[in-house]
């Protein structure tokens, strides 16, 4: 469960106050501008870091054209 500062009243709870909510209610809530800050992010530690992209390697030749130059393709007018 997520604990967030309040920036709003909620139920009995005044502005400022720290509570614990469910991840339904932390999304109504920051939907409606309630949440002046997320002190412990819901699944911090159950999100993956981010997979690094793979270099592009050099770009394949044409087999029909062995110097590599492009195909002409369509010209602009």
């Amino acid at each position: 469960m997520p604990r967030i500062r309040l920036a709003y009243w909620h139920g009995s709870n005044k502005p400022g106050d720290e509570v614990d909510v469910s991840d339904d209610d932390l999304r109504d809530l920051q939907r409606d501008g309630r949440v002046a800050e997320v002190l412990e992010p819901a699944h911090a530690e159950a999100e993956p870091a981010p997979e690094p992209q793979p270099e592009p390697g050099p770009e394949a030749v044409d087999a029909a054209q062995p110097d590599g130059a492009a195909s002409p393709g369509r010209k602009r007018r």
